[in-house]
C-alpha cells in the first residue's frame, strides 16, 4: 500500500484519460476502412481502436457480447452492436446462412457483461438434428428460457459464473441478476427487459443437467428415466465402499480387525434450513437422486409417525430433544432438516437429507445405499443416548430393505465430543468415543462444520418452492463434497503429522504411568477395559471411584488440619534433638510465607499480631541454632551490620526492619559450601537432605491431594450446584477458593524443598523423582469436565511414576485395602491406555484412507473406460461427444489418484511409516503447462477449489505452522500426470498389507 500511495493520483489520471479521446485531438479515422470517422470504439476490448458503425459490426461479427461506445462531441455514451446493425448467425458457425429465418424483434441475450438485445438468425437449411431453435442455440453455447418461440437465452459462461458463485460465495440468484443490471444500466434511465424468473428457471435447468452429466447419465442406453436412487451424489473416496476400495475377504477379517473397516456415521439436525409454507405446486427434476430422501415415501411415513414425540433418557442440557418435541411454525412448512454424514470425512451421504420429522428414516435411507454390506458402523449423535434406547424395536416400521440385522452388525453409539460435555456423568463415560475401541481420534462433530457452509444457502431456499429448495441444497452438498474430494491430501497430512508426534508424548506418559503399576493389576484394568467395551453393564473402569465423604465431612478435616498448623511454632528452647531443631527450622520457614500485606485496619492488627509471634518464635529459636551452626553468631552481626550501612546484603535484623517473614533462618542448605562444612556439626547436613527429600515428598502428595479434591467438588459443583441459587453457588467457589490456596501453600513448601536439595546435593539421584514445580504443573490428572482436547491431554510430572498411596485417596482411613489404595490411580491408568491406542489406531486408519483413497480414484477411472461407445445407436457427433467426456473423466480421477500418491510418498517418508506404494516412482516430473488438476478442474463440473473439513478434533492445523499443502499438493498433481499410471494406483505395502491388497 505504501509503494502505491505516491502513485495514487497518477492511477485516476489514467482512469479519467480513458473518458476521452486519448492521444487523438479529434476524431480519428476508423482502424478498418480508414475512411469514415471512428466514432465508436469498443470498452471490453483492450486496444482502443475506434472504428466506424459499420466496421465494429464487422469486427465483432463473433464477439456479439461487447460493449461498446460512441463519440457524440463532448463524451462517449453508451452504444450497442445492435442498434449499430450486427445480427447473430445460428447454424453455421456464425458464417452465412443460405436460408436465414430473420427475425424483425431482437432476443434478450443474459451473458456476464451485462443484459444485451441481440437479433439472432435462425437456419432453416435442415441441418442433421439442428432443425430446433433451441437446439441451434445450445450449439452457440446460449440455454434458451423456453422451447418453443425462444426470446430470451443465457450464454452458458454465466451460468457456469453463476453456479460457481453460489457454491463458494452463496451469491443467490436475484443479487446476480441485479448485478448485471447494474452492469447494463448504472443510472436506471434505460433499464434492461425484466428476466430474473426467466434467469432462475434456467439456472435450476443447468443445475440438473450438469449433475446427471456428471454421474454419467448421458451414457446409460436406459436413458435419464432410469437413473438410481442417490446416483448423482458425489461420493467419499475414503470410506469403505465394497467392490470398489476394499479388498477381496475384508468380511472374514478377525474381530481384532474389524474395526478397520468400519463405517462412521454422525448425525444432526439443523432448524436453521426452514421453508416458508407458500402453498406453491412445483415438478420435482431429479426425484431421490440426490442427497434428499424420496419425498412421496418419506412423507407417508411422517404422516403416520408425526404425533410421537422424542423420549428422553438422558439427564443432558442439550437442547435437541426440546427442538424436537417443539411444536412447528404454522408459517413454515420446513421447519429443520435432518442430515447424515460421514463422520471422519464429512461427506453427505445418498438420502441423507430431509425434513426433520424422522432421523431413524434418514439414517436408514442412508444405510441402505451407501453401507449395505458394512459389518461394523459407528454412530455419533447428540442424543445418541436416547436415540439409540429402543432402535432395534422401531425397525419394524421401516421399509424391508432398510432394516438392520444385529447378528450381523456391530454397531455402536456415541455422542459428538463437544456435545458430551452437556450430558450426564453416565452418558461422559459410556457414549464417549475417547473410550470406544476402533475410533481412532475421530470426534463426531464435523457434520457441524457442514451446517456452517448449508446455513448460507438458508435465506434464499426459504422463500423457493419445495422442489427447487431440494434441488439447490442437492447441488450444494455435491460442491461441498467435490471441494473435499480434491483437498484430502494436504488434510490428511496434517492429521498423520499430529497423530505421530502426539502418539510420541502419549506412549511416554503412559510407561511412566506404568512404571509404579503391577503388572497384573494392569492387566485386570485392560481385561476391564475390554469388558466394558463389549458390554456397557459391566464394571466402568472410567468412572471414579467413589468417595464416602461428604462436602461437611472435608470440611471438617480441612478445619481441623488447619487448626493444628496454627498450633505449631511452640519451641522449647533446649534438650532439642538435630532433627527437631532442624524441623522446627522447616516449621519457621513455612511461618514465614504466611504472613501478606494487608490493607484495612483490622487485617493490618492481625498482620503485625502474627509477625511479633513469628518474631518471638524465630528468636526463642537462635540460641538453639548457635549449638548446631556456632557460625551463626557471626553471620547474624555481619548481617545487622551490613543492614545498618545500607549494604546490599540480605536484609536480617527483624527487630530493625519489622519483617521476620524477611529474615534469613541460615539453616546449613542457606550457607555457603565452605560454612555448611566448617561451620556446622558434623553431619546436621546430611539430617537436613534426608528431611528435604521427605518434605519434597510429602508436600507432593499434598498438592496432589488438594487437587483431587478440587477437581471433585468443581464437579459436583456443575453437577449438584450450578444454577440460580447465588448463596450456594458462593459457597462453593469460596470452598474450592480455599483449595487453591492450600495447593499454592503446598507448591510453595515443595519449591522451598526443591531449592534446599539444590543447594545440599546439587547432583544426587533425586532429580531422577523430583522437578522445577512451575504454575502449569498444578493442575489435576484429568481434564477439568468442560475442557475439549482430550486426546492431546498430558498429566504434568506430579503424577507420573507414582506408587499408589493412601494420601491420594480422598476420604480414605489407614484401614484402606491395598485394593482400594490401588484403585485410586485406576481411572487415570485406563484414560492414559484409552489416549495410546486412539492415537494407534487414528495412524492406522489414516493410512487405510490413504489407500482407499487412491483406489477409489483408479476405480471411477475404470467405470468411466467403460462407458465409452455405451450408445452405439446415437448419432456420431453425440457418441463423439459421449466418448470424449467418457475420456476426460477417466484421465481426471486417475490424474487426481496419482497426485494423492505423489503428494503423500514424502509425507510417509519424513515421518518413518511405511510407505504403500513402493513401486510408484517418488522423482518430480517436469510440470507440463495444461496438464496439471488446475487445468482439467477448471474444465470439470465441480473443480473449484477449497480446504477441506477436518475429520479429527487434532485437525486445525500442524504444529510446525505449515502453509504449503496447496502449492505441494498443484506439484504433486502435475507430477503425477506423467508418471503414475493405472495399474500403480493401488499397490499397498507395509503394515497395511493384510487391509487393502493387489486383488483391487
Amino acid at each position: 500500500i505504501n509503494a502505491w500511495l505516491p502513485f495514487r493520483s497518477q492511477f485516476l489520471d489514467e482512469m479519467l484519460r480513458m473518458e476521452g479521446l486519448g492521444d487523438h485531438e479529434r476524431l480519428p479515422v476508423c482502424g478498418r476502412c480508414k475512411v469514415k470517422d471512428g466514432e465508436i470504439r469498443c470498452a471490453s476490448c483492450m486496444t482502443g481502436e475506434h472504428f466506424c458503425s459499420n466496421c465494429v459490426v464487422l469486427e465483432h461479427e463473433r464477439l456479439p457480447f461487447h460493449r461498446i461506445e460512441r463519440w457524440n462531441g463532448q463524451y462517449f455514451e453508451k452504444h450497442t452492436l445492435c442498434a449499430a446493425g450486427q445480427r447473430l448467425q445460428l447454424g453455421h458457425g456464425g458464417r452465412t446462412c443460405p436460408h436465414p429465418l430473420i427475425k424483425p424483434t431482437p432476443m434478450t441475450i443474459i451473458d456476464i457483461s451485462g443484459v444485451h438485445e441481440v437479433y439472432v438468425d435462425f437456419c432453416e437449411c435442415g441441418i442433421i438434428g439442428a432443425a430446433h431453435h433451441f437446439v441451434q442455440l445450445l450449439r452457440a453455447s446460449l440455454w434458451p428460457a423456453t422451447i418453443e418461440r425462444p426470446q430470451t437465452a443465457i450464454t452458458l459462461r454465466t451460468l457456469k459464473t453463476f453456479h460457481a458463485l453460489n457454491l463458494q460465495s452463496k451469491l443467490n440468484a436475484y443479487d446476480f441478476w441485479c448485478s448485471l443490471v447494474r452492469l447494463t444500466d448504472g443510472i436506471g434511465t434505460r433499464p434492461p427487459k425484466y428476466r430474473y424468473r426467466e434467469f432462475i428457471r434456467v439456472a435450476r435447468f443447468y443445475r440438473n443437467v450438469r449433475a446427471l452429466k456428471r454421474s454419467a447419465r448421458g451414457h446409460d442406453p436406459a436413458g435419464i428415466e432410469a437413473t438410481a436412487p442417490g446416483a448423482l451424489v458425489v461420493q467419499c473416496p475414503q470410506c469403505p465402499q465394497p467392490g470398489i476400495n476394499m479388498p477381496d475377504g475384508w468380511e472374514d477379517a478377525p474381530e481384532g480387525e474389524r474395526w478397520k473397516h468400519a463405517m462412521f456415521i454422525a448425525m444432526d439436525a439443523n432448524f436453521k434450513m426452514k421453508l416458508k409454507n407458500r402453498g406453491l405446486i412445483d415438478t420435482e427434476l431429479s426425484p431421490g437422486w440426490g442427497y434428499f430422501v424420496e419425498q412421496n415415501a418419506y412423507s407417508a411415513h411422517c404422516e403416520k409417525y408425526q404425533n410421537e414425540p422424542e423420549p428422553k433418557y438422558c439427564d443432558s442440557n442439550h437442547s435437541a430433544v426440546d427442538k424436537a418435541n417443539m411444536p412447528a411454525q404454522r408459517r413454515f412448512s420446513i421447519n429443520g432438516v435432518g442430515a447424515v454424514v460421514c463422520s471422519r470425512h464429512c461427506f453427505y451421504l445418498r438420502h441423507s437429507l430431509g425434513r426433520y420429522a424422522s432421523m431413524d428414516y434418514m439414517l436408514l435411507s442412508a444405510l441402505a445405499l451407501s453401507a449395505p454390506a458394512i459389518k461394523t458402523l459407528y454412530i455419533s449423535y447428540d442424543i445418541a443416548c436416547s436415540f439409540s434406547k429402543n432402535f432395534q424395536t422401531r425397525m419394524p416400521r421401516y421399509p424391508v430393505n432398510f432394516h438392520i440385522d444385529p447378528a450381523a452388525l456391530r454397531l455402536k453409539w456415541g455422542v459428538p465430543k463437544f456435545h458430551l460435555i452437556a450430558h450426564g456423568p453416565k452418558c461422559q463415560t459410556e457414549y464417549s468415543l475417547n473410550n470406544t475401541w476402533g475410533v481412532g481420534r475421530t470426534h463426531g462433530e464435523g457434520v457441524e462444520t457442514g451446517w456452517a457452509e448449508l446455513n448460507g444457502f438458508a435465506l434464499s431456499t426459504r422463500e423457493m418452492t419445495g422442489p427447487a429448495r431440494q434441488e439447490n441444497l442437492d447441488d450444494a452438498c455435491g460442491g461441498i463434497n467435490w471441494r473435499k474430494t480434491i483437498s484430502i491430501p494436504p488434510g490428511v497430512k496434517k492429521s498423520l503429522k499430529v497423530a505421530v508426534e502426539a502418539l510420541r508424548k502419549q506412549r511416554i506418559a503412559f510407561a511412566e504411568a506404568c512404571d509404579s503399576i503391577p503388572q497384573e493389576t494392569q492387566e485386570e484394568w485392560s481385561a476391564m477395559m475390554r469388558a466394558y467395551e463389549d458390554d456397557k453393564t459391566a464394571p466402568n473402569p472410567y468412572e471414579e471411584p467413589v468417595v464416602a465423604m461428604s462436602m461437611v465431612d472435608v470440611r471438617l478435616e480441612l478445619a481441623e488440619e488447619e487448626a493444628r498448623e496454627a498450633a505449631l511454632g511452640q519451641v522449647s528452647p533446649h534438650e532439642t534433638t538435630a532433627s527437631m531443631f532442624l524441623t522446627v527450622g522447616f516449621e519457621l520457614e513455612e511461618q514465614q510465607r504466611t504472613p501478606k500485606d494487608r490493607h484495612n485496619s483490622t487485617e493490618k492488627v492481625a498482620l503485625r499480631e502474627k509477625q511479633a509471634v513469628l518474631r518471638h518464635r524465630i528468636a526463642s529459636w537462635r540460641p538453639i541454632q548457635q549449638l548446631y551452626i556456632p557460625c551463626i553468631s557471626q553471620l547474624l552481626s555481619s548481617s545487622q551490620d551490613d543492614t545498618a550501612g545500607d549494604a546490599p546484603a540480605v536484609n536480617n535484623a527483624s527487630s530493625a526492619s519489622g519483617h521476620p517473614e524477611n529474615e534469613t533462618l541460615y539453616l546449613p542448605s542457606q550457607l555457603p559450601l565452605e560454612l555448611r562444612l566448617t561451620g556446622c556439626v558434623s553431619g546436621l547436613a546430611e539430617k537436613e537432605l534426608r528431611l528435604r527429600l521427605a518434605q519434597a515428598e510429602d508436600s507432593l502428595y499434598q498438592v496432589r491431594r488438594a487437587l483431587r479434591i478440587r477437581h471433585t467438588h468443581v464437579h459436583f459443583k456443575r453437577v449438584h450446584i450450578a444454577g440460580p441459587g447465588q448463596n450456594a453457588n458462593t459457597r462453593a467457589r469460596t470452598f474450592i477458593t480455599r483449595l487453591m490456596e492450600k495447593v499454592t501453600r503446598y507448591a510453595q513448601r515443595y519449591r522451598g524443598a526443591y531449592s534446599a536439595l539444590l543447594q545440599l546435593d546439587p547432583d544426587g539421584n533425586w532429580k531422577h523423582k523430583f522437578r522445577e514445580l512451575r504454575d502449569s504443573d498444578l493442575r489435576g490428572p484429568r481434564q477439568e469436565p468442560n475442557q475439549l482436547g482430550k486426546g492431546h491431554f498430558e498429566a504434568t510430572w506430579i503424577w507420573r511414576n507414582l506408587r499408589p498411596d493412601i494420601r491420594d485417596v480422598p476420604g480414605a482411613d489407614e484401614d484402606a485395602t491395598e485394593e482400594e489404595i490401588t484403585d485410586s490411580v485406576r481411572v487415570d491408568w485406563v484414560n492414559a491406555k484409552a489416549r495410546v491406542e486412539r492415537w494407534e489406531e487414528e495412524i492406522e486408519l489414516l493410512q487405510v484412507e490413504m489407500v482407499r483413497a487412491v483406489c477409489f480414484m483408479r476405480a471411477r477411472a475404470h467405470e468411466w473406460r467403460a462407458l465409452i461407445i455405451s450408445r452405439p445407436d446415437v448419432r456420431p457427433d453425440i457418441a463423439a461427444g459421449l466418448n470424449a467426456y467418457a475420456h476426460r473423466q477417466a484421465a481426471q480421477f486417475e490424474e487426481i489418484g496419482g497426485s494423492f500418491i505423489a503428494f503423500w510418498k514424502p509425507v510417509l517418508a519424513g515421518l518413518e511409516l511405511p510407505d504403500l506404494w513402493p513401486e510408484v516412482s517418488a522423482t518430480p516430473a517436469t510440470f507440463a503447462p495444461g496438464s496439471g488438476l488446475a487445468d482439467s478442474a477448471a474444465q470439470s463440473d465441480d473443480g473449484a477449489g477449497s480446504e477441506g473439513v477436518a475429520h479429527s478434533d487434532d485437525d486445525a492445523g500442524s504444529e510446525d505452522g505449515e502453509d504449503d499443502s496447496s502449492d505441494e499438493l498443484d506439484h504433486s498433481r502435475a507430477t503425477a500426470a506423467g508418471q503414475v499410471d493405472g495399474a500403480d494406483l493401488v499397490r499397498p505395502g507395509g503394515d497395511v498389507d493384510n487391509i487393502i491388497d493387489d486383488a483391487l
